[in-house]
């Protein structure tokens, strides 16, 4: 069977070499119409690059990866992100891909600041604050291929987001508390984060479903913060002591800290149990003590890792995601199982 070429693509959409390169790589010069129907072509085609032929003859691409700004608190979640890119960059050197790692405080101003003619690909945070989903769809627009992570801009242009499944890990936080609580009647206090990020309230969202659907009365006590401080420890200290709190369970990492120390203070550590969130030197430490019952991991290496084989299947195969969505799973973690968890970077921290 003779193997379709580059030029059999260009015969069959009616356009130029250099048109259907540029839609196979990702690149601007092609309107999004045209990008997609030669992208069509090619896929009906059964067009298949040879990825060794077309590293020799191609320039270098550079996929821009922007994360948070590593600092005292990106440990809990984003530098596992930063380490599935560090760990990438051979994969990405064996396919005349260059990995650009960014930080940024402001994701916006850094957006802004990118050289779009210099880059092939983004992969960044899909956070729902102001200007974001503007600033992501300028460098869409640009015909830079951009992919989030975590959290989803659906109007932004973006090609696909990573994320976990959030209500899915909701309804399993919220059978794992009705599993393990000691008494029937009471309160779920539930550190909730912010109140407009959709990867916390999607979680509250899949707890309170759960135990609707199961027909659990236990209001949920919800507790919005995001920082760890003394105000919001003290906050759910007074819960605890006030309300009758028969389990606990918290959306995003640092919170997992406060709901914790909170506990442990109190001398309630094994007695309420607490869904935990985030695998990280310190919640690892809670969950050996028996202060944390079990963890959620969502998976933030993961993610970034499918979304670092997304974008190279793109620019190298023009292969493009079947799914504007892509769920990374989550998963349980209890005290037993840790051992199998030594290659994570927790233990270094």
């Amino acid at each position: 069977m003779t193997r379709v070429t580059i030029k059999d693509v260009a015969r069959e959409a009616g356009v130029s070499l250099s048109s259907v390169h540029l839609a196979l790589s990702g690149k601007a010069g092609v309107s999004e119409r045209t990008r997609q129907r030669i992208l069509d072509i090619a896929r009906q085609m059964d067009y298949t690059p040879s990825p060794l032929a077309a590293n020799l003859k191609r320039e270098t691409l550079t996929i821009a990866v922007v994360l948070p700004k590593k600092d005292s608190s990106s440990r809990f979640y984003y530098d596992f992100m930063r380490d599935a890119a560090i760990d990438y960059e051979p994969v990405a050197r064996d396919y005349n891909l260059n990995l650009l790692l960014l930080e940024f405080s402001d994701l916006v101003e850094t957006l802004g600041q990118l050289d779009l003619e210099a880059i092939s690909g983004l992969i960044t945070m899909g956070y729902s604050e102001e200007g974001c989903s503007e600033a992501i769809a300028r460098v869409s627009g640009a015909g830079v291929p951009v992919i989030l992570l975590d959290d989803d801009l659906a109007g932004s242009g973006r090609l696909c987001c990573i994320r976990p499944d959030n209500d899915l890990l909701g309804r399993l936080t919220g059978e794992l508390l009705v599993d393990m609580i000691r008494w029937p009647a009471g309160e779920l206090l539930v550190c909730a984060g912010f109140r407009e990020y959709p990867n916390h309230y999607e979680i509250v969202g899949g707890l309170a479903s759960y135990l609707e659907a199961q027909k659990v009365h236990m209001p949920l006590v919800c507790e919005y913060f995001h920082d760890i401080g003394q105000e919001p420890l003290n906050r759910l200290k007074k819960a605890l002591t006030e309300r009758p709190v028969v389990g606990c369970c918290t959306v995003n990492s640092r919170s997992t800290l406060v709901m914790a120390q909170a506990l442990e203070e109190l001398g309630l550590a094994g007695r309420i149990p607490l869904i935990g969130s985030g695998l990280y030197a310190e919640s690892v430490r809670y969950l050996e003590s028996g202060v944390v019952t079990a963890l959620i991991n969502k998976r933030p290496y993961e993610q970034c890792q499918q979304a670092l084989q997304i974008m190279t299947d793109l620019l190298v195969r023009s292969e493009t995601p079947a799914q504007s969505q892509v769920h990374v799973g989550g998963e349980v973690v209890f005290r037993s199982m840790l051992e199998q968890y030594e290659r994570i970077s927790y233990r270094k921290q």
